[in-house]
């Protein structure tokens, strides 16, 4: 009988690994989200320094390019997840060839990508141009800050996937600390909109460069292996995740560039100031998901329920969202004149809005984190649908800003309701498959 048992001394070891892992993990949560503060804190500085040097109109642009650039990116939502499991696997078999080869596949490949950006973008200068009311040039560097984002995502997926959580973390950080920099110096000797596009260009130059060298010198000793892509695997098992991705990043990005386009460059510059304050909330609660998902994900392979962490992040959800939005009522001004100065008073009564439509897109992200830990993607589609009304319905009616926000309220709300929605049909289906 006691043969079959595990000594207790085997029993205490088991234990003891097992809070040692524990605590490693708290320790690189605690890194990466410390470095994720850092970053945002300093997005928020840069922002705050140029929207102070540049004044309502000329902010309003380099608000609306920026923007752009984060659309342009969007193929970063693709190659995150797979770079990242990839590099998993290869670690997990202490195969450091294949991780060489990974990198200088990604080294390679987003080579040719930022050569293709700069292409489309010299064609497409003049009509981008036109439709944002802003120079030429600065087309170029909307693909170049696309294509260093994309390349940068990429390596900080080979980062998280080999565990390099302190490489991870340093290139978060620097990436935050140049990017003040930068627009601190291009700003103070006159560049005006140059500057401040290329100081938030610098920032994830600088971060590239850092993690590029950091992982070169890492695996240079091993011998390089080539890899090989299965794409319609790659395809099939990120497409659901990604598609729910790029709807959120949408959501929360084609509504500067349009309205840019559709109002005259103060009214632009002033939804300027309202986004970047309303995105306060969306920063504030994006905790949540990282904390949702590996906790739903590791309860669902176990077969064990997920409502209760569900339940308790809607919670602390719930709280967290419901003080920002109170800020917002009572210091919404204060917040503004922290973020931006006194020349964007005028965004103020937009602020508490455009805030509750972060605090819905925010809760939409929980959801659909939720769905992808306990695989259920049948969200994608829906979600996609609200994504597309809602940015053609700020289209087809902007006759002022507030309507715009308000639009942005309800495709928001409808969203959210549709992935719930989603999700709890595609659980009673679930629920009744298993039962026959």
């Amino acid at each position: 009988m006691n043969g079959s048992m595990s000594p207790p001394g085997t029993f205490v070891l088991r234990r003891g690994l097992e809070r040692l892992r524990t605590s490693a993990m708290l320790k690189q949560s605690l890194l990466v989200f410390a470095a994720s503060m850092v970053l945002n804190l300093c997005n928020f500085a840069a922002h705050a320094i140029a929207s102070r040097e540049l004044g309502v109109v000329v902010y309003g642009g380099l608000y609306a390019l920026i923007n752009a650039a984060l659309i342009a990116a969007l193929p970063a939502a693709f190659v995150g997840p797979v770079v990242a499991q990839l590099a998993a696997e290869f670690r997990a078999l202490h195969d450091d060839g294949h991780l060489r080869g990974l990198t200088e596949s990604v080294t390679e490949g987003f080579a040719r990508l930022g050569l293709l950006y700069m292409v489309i973008a010299a064609f497409a200068a003049i009509p981008f141009s036109w439709f944002l009311h802003v120079p030429v040039w600065s087309a170029q560097f909307v693909c170049l800050i696309a294509g260093a984002g994309i390349y940068l995502s990429a390596l900080r997926a080979v980062a998280q996937g080999t565990q390099d959580f302190i490489g991870f973390a340093l290139s978060n950080s620097i990436e935050g600390i140049a990017k003040v920099i930068g627009i601190g110096v291009l700003l103070a000797v006159g560049l005006k909109l140059g500057g401040g596009i290329i100081g938030f260009f610098v920032g994830p130059l600088c971060a590239l460069f850092f993690l590029g060298m950091r992982l070169r010198k890492r695996y240079s000793v091993a011998a390089s292996r080539s890899i090989r892509y299965d794409w319609r695997r790659i395809v099939n098992a990120s497409a659901g995740s990604a598609s729910a991705m790029i709807s959120l990043a949408l959501i929360g990005s084609a509504d500067v560039v349009l309205v840019k386009h559709y109002f005259d460059p103060h009214d632009a510059g002033l939804y300027a100031a309202a986004a970047l304050g309303g995105k306060i909330l969306l920063y504030l609660v994006g905790f949540i998901p990282t904390v949702l998902l590996p906790q739903a994900a590791d309860r669902h392979a176990r077969g064990a329920q997920t409502r209760e962490v569900l339940a308790g992040s809607l919670l602390m959800f719930a709280v967290v969202a419901a003080f920002g939005l109170f800020v917002f009522r009572y210091f919404g001004l204060t917040v503004l004149h922290a973020l931006v100065g006194h020349a964007f008073d005028a965004a103020a009564p937009l602020l508490v809005t455009y805030g509750l439509a972060m605090v819905l897109l925010a809760l939409t992200n929980s959801l659909t984190y939720y769905g992808i830990a306990t695989h259920r993607l049948a969200f994608t589609v829906p979600l996609l649908i609200c994504t597309v009304g809602t940015l053609a319905a700020i289209v087809a009616i902007h006759p002022n800003l507030a309507t715009v926000v308000e639009i942005l309220v309800v495709g928001n709300a409808v969203g959210t309701l549709a992935v719930a929605v989603a999700l709890v049909a595609q659980q009673n289906t679930s629920g009744r498959r298993s039962t026959v």
